[in-house]
């Protein structure tokens, strides 16, 4: 029967089926060596460059950590499972990967929910983690995913498999005889919990971008009523002259207008006082202003070089902070939409025991293509920080000028 069960499954593998898994395997190995090199360049940045940074950055080495690790993991018992798919013999094993597979894309997840609460309780609430607590969420995200994976074990191991009603061989997968209600179960309550972690990612980085706009606006209102402000100040001196002057003018007018030109011309002759008076009286008035004047522009050209200063530094820390958490809201979203198609296949598999007998060889790699999707949001992430992380692409930077400066002393 051994040997019948052999030949079957060497002759099914030569009919096609390896060449078709051969395009999964091909594409999991791009997996690796991407994922690998990229989450041990984000490490190396951490350890070397970025080392003691702010607690905003807490999360991220243990989240690149999480990443190599289903990168590595996954990705390897993934070739394993394509390599021998219908020639598994040892049920432990099979148990012990699937567990694997959960277990460590389980801890990204987590971490991402850790740092999307993070991110609402420092923007939204004004509050910071204390170290303490920062721990504690990294070890309750370790204990949450372990939980979590303890039914993969239970509900995965080997099966026949059936290539058009012809056995074919033992397949490691979600087992179809005696655990049906309970996998059922543990599609329903992953999709659950999937669903859950989705919305409250939702909620809170709904939350986030909102009080982030409502800043934006502020800040251009204010802006809008200080530029105002600012034209108004500067064209009050000058006003304040020419009504300064006006109202002189019409004094002088009045006086003149009470005598006859002889009166005025032998009063102001006579009494030298109070000609010294009124014409100093019209300077100091006039020119009074002026002297203000200048003191406000003065004032004005000093004030705003520091304001504007501060002002700079305050928009390029708000701009720092606002980037920031706009790429963890794309790494959120990639990584929901990565791994929307592994719940599609749990809930099918908990469904329907056969899932996978039930495709054509074609459609099997396709769904395998669409059910490894998971892995390519721990590629991605090391990506993102480059390209969104001006603090992080600075200290890459620095990293590589200084591994090509030791490159050059040691030659």
């Amino acid at each position: 029967m051994a040997i019948n069960f052999t030949n079957t499954s060497e002759e099914y593998l030569d009919q096609g089926m390896a060449k078709h898994l051969m395009a999964d395997v091909v594409v999991l190995s791009v997996y690796l060596i991407i994922g690998i090199i990229g989450n041990s360049i984000v490490l190396a940045v951490y350890r070397f460059q970025m080392k003691g940074k702010s607690e905003e950055r807490y999360f991220i080495p243990f989240l690149a950590v999480a990443d190599t690790l289903t990168c590595s993991v996954c990705t390897i018992n993934n070739i394993i499972l394509d390599v021998i798919n219908t020639t598994f013999s040892n049920s432990t094993i099979c148990k012990i990967m699937f567990y694997s597979f959960a277990l460590t894309s389980g801890i990204s997840i987590f971490l991402l929910l850790s740092i999307a609460i993070q991110r609402y309780l420092i923007i939204c609430r004004r509050q910071k983690l204390s170290l303490n607590t920062r721990k504690i969420m990294v070890a309750l995200t370790v204990c949450l995913s372990v939980a979590c994976s303890v039914p993969y074990a239970v509900n995965y191991g080997l099966n026949e498999h059936f290539s058009e009603g012809q056995f074919v061989g033992y397949r490691c997968g979600r087992l179809k005889h005696g655990f049906y209600i309970s996998g059922l179960a543990y599609a329903i309550f992953f999709i659950t919990l999937m669903v859950c972690t989705v919305l409250t990612l939702v909620f809170l980085y709904g939350r986030i971008e909102w009080v982030i706009f409502k800043h934006f606006n502020a800040q251009k209102l204010k802006q809008t009523n200080v530029s105002k402000e600012s034209s108004a100040s500067d064209k009050l001196p000058n006003a304040l002259v020419m009504e300064n002057i006006h109202s002189k003018t019409q004094e002088l007018k009045h006086i003149g207008g009470l005598d006859t030109k002889s009166a005025v011309h032998s009063e102001w002759k006579n009494d030298s006082s109070i000609e010294i008076t009124q014409s100093s009286d019209v300077y100091t008035e006039s020119t009074a202003p002026e002297c203000s004047s200048s003191a406000v522009q003065k004032e004005h050209s000093t004030k705003p070089n520091d304001l504007r200063k501060t002002n700079r530094l305050t928009k390029r820390k708000r701009r720092f902070k606002n980037k920031f958490t706009l790429m963890f809201i794309i790494i959120t979203a990639v990584a929901v939409v990565c791994y929307i198609p592994v719940g599609m296949v749990v809930l099918l598999e908990g469904i329907f025991p056969d899932f996978w007998e039930r495709l054509s060889e074609t459609e099997v790699v396709i769904v395998l293509l669409l059910y490894h999707t998971y892995i390519i949001n721990s590629i991605l992430n090391p990506i993102l920080y480059t390209f969104m992380d001006a603090e992080f692409s600075k200290a890459l930077k620095q990293l590589f000028e200084k591994c090509k400066c030791s490159g050059k002393k040691s030659k």
